[in-house]
């Protein structure tokens, strides 16, 4: 199989339109220039540049010795890309086929060689306050650690992720690993507590009469809710059940342990407290509704008392207004004084009731 560099073509392009005479940087070239990158993790993480994919188990032998590690970072790579490097560092199909296959539920396995851990990535829309998902896929092994991360917006820097953990956290795979999902759990819990004061504010609208509840708020909030909880509550128990593999991956490293569960007391906790929030979404939905049936009879109320006023004056001029002689007050030129002022006598005595009644 003819070697194949760890880049994506969009970073190709970046770097040449970046080396072009005259070409401005763009904020993004180095985020897409790392798209595809071999990093050696030591002390420090160096990019081995121009690495290919047959380089990698050369570079975990070297990397081993140093007491350091290769970290392969992907970002939207493509099926032939992941394929090479399955093969390369062994990665077992079933996992592989996780990156190229869609969403999958977030996960935790362990195969024979290697841990694979897949979650799903908080992306916050600043511009409409909107949750949307992407997917870190980690798979980490003895030397090595490969992490794909699938996004239709700009990818998370994991490298700067890194390399502002402590030396400790970053001293081996499963180490960096925990740096990676922390973030991204820690990431769910920014998300809830975006959402409980999201919650706080709608329950001082539901509740309060002199203010009317933004529908649409609502509705985003639910949305964004759901979103958190298919992803914090899918990894929480997955992280869970796998407290054995995920200790089998620190011997040598029992410094990670103590955070490792606490990252699972995280996940959990997230999930616990998005559950109750949902729930207190649901009361202010149902309180929503309530109050929108309410308005809306009052409204009926209101329509109808006012129908009810214009009723009656209609009624008398239609009779009066067919001209028959032999009708009261006709022949009186003063008769539609007496007339006028008892429509209005009667107004006033259905518009008293009414008002009473609540209905004006």
């Amino acid at each position: 199989m003819p070697q194949s560099k760890l880049e994506s073509p969009s970073a190709s392009v970046a770097r040449s339109d970046r080396n072009a005479p005259g070409a401005e940087e763009h904020p993004s070239t180095s985020a897409e220039a790392r798209q595809g990158a071999v990093l050696l993790v030591r002390d420090a993480i160096e990019e081995m540049h121009d690495a290919h994919v047959a380089d990698v188990p050369a570079a975990i032998k070297k990397a081993t010795r140093q007491d350091g590690f290769v970290w392969v970072a992907l970002v939207n790579p493509d099926e032939d890309l992941v394929t090479e490097a399955r093969e390369t560092l062994g990665i077992h199909p079933v996992a592989a086929a996780d990156v190229v296959s869609g969403r999958q539920q977030p996960k935790v396995q362990k195969f024979s060689e290697h841990l694979f851990v897949l979650l799903w990535q908080i992306i916050r829309r600043e511009e409409s306050s909107d949750i949307e998902l992407g997917q870190t896929f980690l798979y980490i092994g003895e030397g090595w650690l490969l992490t794909v991360q699938r996004t239709d917006g700009v990818a998370a820097d994991l490298r700067e992720l890194v390399t502002d953990s402590p030396a400790e956290l970053r001293n081996s795979p499963i180490a960096a690993a925990y740096v990676i999902m922390a973030d991204i759990v820690d990431g769910y819990a920014k998300a809830a507590a975006d959402v409980e004061s999201d919650l706080e504010e709608l329950e001082e609208q539901v509740f309060t009469e002199s203010t009317t509840e933004d529908h649409k708020r609502i509705y985003r909030v639910r949305k964004n809710i759901g979103r958190i909880d298919r992803a914090v509550s899918s990894i929480a128990a997955a992280l869970r059940e796998s407290t054995d593999h995920l200790d089998a991956m620190t011997i040598g490293n029992e410094h990670v342990v103590p955070y490792l569960h606490d990252l699972l007391d995280d996940a959990a906790g997230t999930a616990a407290l998005i559950n109750n929030q949902s729930r207190a979404l649901d009361a202010i939905l149902s309180s929503h509704e309530n109050n929108v049936s309410a308005r809306q009879n009052k409204d009926m109320r209101t329509i109808s008392a006012f129908a009810a006023l214009l009723a009656l004056p209609t009624l008398i001029a239609g009779l009066y207004g067919m001209n028959f002689k032999n009708l009261p007050l006709v022949q009186w030129q003063f008769g539609w004084l007496v007339i006028a002022a008892a429509i209005v006598t009667v107004d006033i005595i259905i518009y008293v009731l009414f008002k009473r009644r609540g209905w004006l």
